[in-house]
Formats: structure tokens, C-alpha cells, sequence
């Protein structure tokens, strides 16, 4: 029993250092959701939600150029709300349904532009 409670806290420990923030290239992560923040203001509690619960968090902010990398198991047809905190408090959410597998990266861009939050998909 002793051995697999702490298998388990090793593993709880593994997911928790391959979720967070980063200034690196996408393609050096290993999360298939990246959220990048092109935007010259920070953003924070960066949240991907799935019918209502909370799937993934960061509350880590993020400035220009910055990014977060989440893990979502494989599905297909995955409809998730990528939400975060602007700099002055302001709450910001977006809906997008996509399939995700390990070998897939899905890119999110955040953007403000004209004195709006964009979310949108990045190429």
C-alpha cells in the first residue's frame, strides 16, 4: 500500500512539473494545448474547463510572447472553455471543440487588439 501511495504522489508530481508557463517554442513542450499570450499586458489564472469542471489550471501569469502547456487526455470532438484574468481584473473565456491526441498540438493565441481580448486558434 505504502508503495503505491507513493507511486502515486510521483506521478501526481510528474503531471503537476508538465503543466505551467513557459517563454520556450511550442514545439519544445510537451503538452498538446498551448496558450501563448501575444498581448503587451499580462494575463493569469489561465483555466481550461470541460462541462463546468475545471480540467487544467495556471496560475502563473504570462506576458508577450509567453506561454502555458496543458495535457488533455485523448478524445475526440473535445468541447473546452480556455478563460484567464487580464491585467485589471478583467475575466475573458472562449468555447472550442477540437480531438486531441499526444501527438497533437492545438495552439491557442490570446491577443489585444483595438482595446478588445481576442482568443483565438494560432498557427
Amino acid at each position: 500500500m505504502k508503495k503505491f501511495i507513493s507511486w502515486m504522489l510521483a506521478a501526481a508530481c510528474m503531471l503537476l512539473l508538465l503543466i505551467g508557463c513557459y517563454e520556450e517554442s511550442p514545439a519544445n513542450q510537451d503538452g498538446n494545448l498551448i496558450v501563448t499570450n501575444y498581448a503587451a499586458w499580462e494575463i493569469s489564472d489561465i483555466v481550461v474547463s470541460h462541462d463546468g469542471q475545471e480540467v487544467a489550471a495556471s496560475p502563473e501569469p504570462i506576458k508577450d510572447t509567453q506561454l502555458c502547456q496543458f495535457i488533455i487526455g485523448p478524445a475526440e470532438n473535445y468541447t473546452y472553455i480556455i478563460s484567464f484574468t487580464d491585467d485589471n481584473g478583467g475575466k475573458h473565456a472562449r468555447e472550442f471543440t477540437d480531438s486531441f491526441a499526444e501527438e497533437t498540438q492545438i495552439l491557442i493565441a490570446v491577443r489585444h487588439e483595438n482595446g478588445a481580448w481576442i482568443i483565438e486558434r494560432d498557427e
